[in-house]
């Protein structure tokens, strides 16, 4: 339903036009690729890959240690400066850079997964957002036409019934009618100014008036039943999925550093003295730790007890995902069986219902309520098929969007 005939629609109901910005489906979906929550899960890879590159790979930062003092000299019993100084650098033995540095890889990778899966959630919810008002549009279209014709067949009653060619009685079933086709399409209205704003809320945007879906609705293709199969056994490649798997990898990462951080470790340095005598001397320091007692165990117990949980949320995710993206597969084919049933029946068949009772009216064969049921029935039809259309078009967009939307070399 163009922005032109959605306005002419409100003017017709006696209503004020209040809408806002006309969104086509490309643009509706790119806009919610670029919402701030999306932004922000990217910000948030970003700035992990920008810091956890700087990371040094001399883990332990050097010390410096300064022992001033005074000791008295026996010959002339004066009191006389000593002291020492000693520059200590320390080691990690036991494959620390190179575990902090995994580690690191592991949350970006993580952070850039979990920001893939916010942007597909908001490009599937705006995608829905915007069927759902599509087909509010395409109600609200149908129902003031229904009701302009509900009005104009009224008003021809009332006159027949004043000529007394038909009865007060039918004159008022048609004026009824008419003022349920006026309570549908304002009814109609209502819904298109809530899935304006269902819109504009799954993009990410502040919007004061609703917005209005723009242009054709998508027929992406889908995908055969000979392609199912594999389709399944990708399912770990979404990055929702995927993201669980990188979150226990992440977690197992960690640990591993956790422990390193307490293991093997050596220090050498150099010490600078200098005795009450005035006599100068250096002397080289050589320090050795190794984890006798203190391996770790107490830091890396949660994270490795975060990684276990991770990984049966993966294992649950990755079956759920199997799941449900067969489920959208066979919905693709249900809608569009059921849409294919409604558009080749129930609708011809309702028009020509409609349209033989009415003759037959004009014949005096038919009463003016039969004619009124078959209208009604006529109308319920085409509403069915408006929300059908939608139904189809969202089941081959999901599959659409998260066949497209797998990340490479994902989870297995």
């Amino acid at each position: 339903m163009h922005l032109a005939a959605l306005v002419a629609g409100l003017l017709a109901l006696g209503l004020p036009p209040e809408i806002g910005a006309p969104i086509t489906f490309d643009q509706a979906i790119g806009l919610a690729s670029r919402a701030p929550a999306v932004a922000g899960a990217e910000a948030a890879a970003t700035e992990q890959r920008r810091i956890g590159d700087s990371v040094s790979t001399v883990v332990v930062n050097p010390t410096l240690a300064v022992q001033p003092g005074v000791g008295r000299d026996p010959l002339d019993n004066q009191w006389k400066y000593m002291g020492e100084t000693t520059l200590l650098q320390g080691w990690n033995l036991s494959g620390l850079p190179g575990d902090r540095k995994a580690s690191i890889r592991a949350e970006g990778e993580q952070l850039t997964s979990e920001a893939r899966a916010a942007a597909l959630s908001h490009r599937l919810a705006a995608a829905q957002a915007w069927l759902d008002a599509w087909a509010a549009q395409q109600t609200l279209s149908d129902a003031v036409q229904e009701y302009d014709l509900a009005r104009d067949f009224s008003a021809r009653m009332a006159r027949a019934a004043a000529a007394e060619a038909y009865t007060r009685a039918e004159a008022a079933d048609a004026a009824t009618y008419a003022a349920e086709a006026h309570v549908q399409a304002i009814a109609a209205e209502g819904e298109v100014v809530e899935r304006g704003y269902q819109l504009a809320v799954a993009m990410g945007r502040e919007a004061e008036r609703p917005l209005v879906a723009e242009g054709p609705i998508p027929s992406p293709p889908a995908p055969t039943r000979t392609d199912w199969p594999s389709l399944l056994d990708a399912a770990g490649k979404l990055p929702a999925v995927a993201a669980r798997k990188l979150a226990s990898d992440a977690d197992r990462a960690r640990e591993a550093e956790l422990r390193s951080s307490k293991g093997w470790g050596l220090g050498t340095g150099v010490k600078g003295t200098r005795d009450y005598l005035g006599t100068w001397g250096a002397q080289a320091v050589l320090e050795v730790s190794f984890p006798l007692f203190d391996r770790g165990e107490r830091e890396a117990a949660p994270v490795a007890a975060a990684a276990a949980r991770a990984q049966g949320e993966f294992q649950e995710a990755r079956a759920v995902a199997a799941t449900e993206l067969a489920r959208s597969l066979h919905e693709v084919e249900h809608s569009g069986e059921v849409l294919a049933a409604i558009e080749g029946e129930l609708v011809p068949a309702a028009q020509r219902n409609a349209q033989a009772r009415e003759a037959s009216m004009r014949a005096g064969e038919t009463t003016v309520l039969e004619v009124l049921v078959a209208r009604r029935v006529w109308a319920a039809a085409r509403q069915k098929r408006t929300r059908a259309q939608a139904a189809h078009a969202w089941a081959r967009v999901k599959v659409w969007m998260l066949l497209a939307d797998m990340t490479p070399g994902g989870a297995k």
